[in-house]
C-alpha cells in the first residue's frame, strides 16, 4: 500500500522509501458491513440469555487492541468463512463451543463451520477443498504417541496437514497441545506423551505441539500462544522457540463464557482470537491470500520481549487495529 505523505527531497531529487514486508500486496478495500459489530454481539448475548453481560463486557474479555473500533467501522468478517476443528460443540461448557464462540465474537459477521476433528478425519467428504474456508482454526490435536499407535489417524492427519498447507486459508493453531502434567503418559516419557517435550523448563512449539511435529509449517500458518494480564507467557504455555518464531503470535485467552478475571485460560482460547482477526483482515482486504493475511497479522503485532521477532513471543501481541491499517512503502 503506497501512502504519499509529502517529502522534503534532497539535492538529488530522489524520494526516501522505507521497505516493508507487505510491499506489493493488493490492499484494495472490500465493502464494510452496514451491520456493525456491536449489533451482532448484542444478538449473541441475547441468544445466550446472558442477562448480566454487556457488549462492553465482551470487548473487555476478548481484550484485543483495535477490535471495537474495527467493528464500529463495519469490518466484521462479513462474507468470510471460518472453519473450527475441535471437539464437541453441543453444550455451552464444551471445549469446541467455547472456541467457536470466541471466533464468532471477534468476527461476528463471518460464517462458521464447526467440525469435530476426529469425525472430519474419518469422513473423506469433509476435506479442506470441500470446506473451502477463508480461515481454519484448531485448538485440539493428537500426541505423537497416539499417532504412532494408530496408523489410520496418522495418515489422515498427514493428509489434513497437506490440505491445509495447500489451501488459500489462513490457518491458526493453538500453540499448546501437550498435556500440562509431567512424566509418562501413554507409556511415553516426556510431558504429556511428547517424547521431546521437557518434563520441566521451557516448552516450545517445535517439541510440544502435535501439528508442528506433524510438519505443519507453511507460510499461511500461525501458531498462537497466550499471555496473562502482565504480558507474560504462563509456565504451562509453549513459547515460540527458534524454529517457529516467525509463525508465532500471542494474545489474551480469557474465556468469554465466565466472569473475566483478565488471566489466561489456555492457548485454546487464544487461537480463535487470531482466526477471527484473519476473517476481519480478509473482509477488509479481499485480494489478500491466506499467506499474505498471516504476514499482515504477524508484522503488525505489538512487539514484546526482545526487540524484533524473538524465540519467546515471536512477533508479539495481536493488534487488530494495526492489522487493518498496515503500512507499505512510506514516501
Amino acid at each position: 500500500m503506497n501512502g504519499c505523505g509529502g517529502g522534503g527531497g534532497g539535492s538529488s531529487g530522489t524520494s526516501s522509501l522505507t521497505s516493508t514486508v507487505i510491499d506489493g500486496y493488493s490492499l484494495s478495500q472490500g465493502t464494510a458491513d452496514p451491520k456493525l459489530g456491536a449489533t451482532y454481539l448484542q444478538e449473541f448475548l441475547t441468544e445466550k440469555n446472558a442477562q448480566s453481560t454487556t457488549v462492553s463486557n465482551l470487548y473487555s474479555r476478548i481484550d484485543i487492541s483495535g477490535l471495537e473500533d474495527s467493528h464500529s467501522s463495519g469490518w466484521t468478517g462479513n462474507g468470510e468463512t471460518m472453519t473450527v476443528l475441535d471437539t464437541s460443540f453441543s453444550l455451552e461448557s464444551d471445549h469446541g463451543r467455547k472456541v467457536s464462540d470466541i471466533a464468532r465474537v471477534v468476527a461476528p459477521g463471518a460464517t462458521r463451520n464447526e467440525y469435530n476433528l476426529t469425525t472430519t478425519l474419518s469422513d473423506a467428504s469433509k476435506n479442506i477443498a470441500t470446506i473451502a474456508s477463508d480461515v481454519i482454526t484448531s485448538s485440539v490435536g493428537y500426541t505423537p504417541s497416539y499417532l504412532s499407535s494408530d496408523g489410520a489417524t496418522a495418515s489422515a492427519m498427514d493428509d489434513l496437514v497437506n490440505d491445509m498447507e495447500g489451501s488459500d486459508a489462513l490457518v491458526t493453531i493453538a500453540a499448546q497441545h501437550s498435556n500440562w502434567t509431567n512424566g509418562t503418559k501413554g507409556g511415553v516419557s516426556g510431558r504429556g506423551g511428547y517424547p521431546n517435550c521437557p518434563d520441566s523448563g521451557t516448552m516450545t512449539v517445535a517439541n510440544c505441539n502435535g501439528w508442528a511435529i506433524d510438519n505443519l509449517d507453511n507460510s499461511n500458518v500461525i501458531y498462537v500462544g497466550e499471555i496473562n494480564s502482565s504480558g507474560n507467557i504462563p509456565s504451562w504455555s509453549n513459547q515460540a522457540g527458534s524454529v517457529h518464531k516467525n509463525q508465532f503470535i500471542v494474545t489474551s485467552s480469557d474465556e468469554i463464557t465466565t466472569a473475566s478475571d483478565g488471566e489466561p485460560d489456555g492457548n485454546s482460547f487464544a487461537a480463535p482470537r487470531v482466526a477471527g482477526a484473519g476473517a476481519l483482515v480478509r473482509h477488509k482486504f479481499p485480494n489478500l491470500s491466506g499467506s499474505q493475511t498471516a504476514t499482515v497479522i504477524l508484522n503488525t503485532a505489538d512487539d514484546l520481549g526482545d526487540t524484533g521477532v524473538d524465540s519467546v513471543y515471536g512477533h508479539g501481541k495481536l493488534n487488530i487495529g494495526k492489522a487493518l491499517a498496515p503500512v507499505g512503502n512510506l514516501h
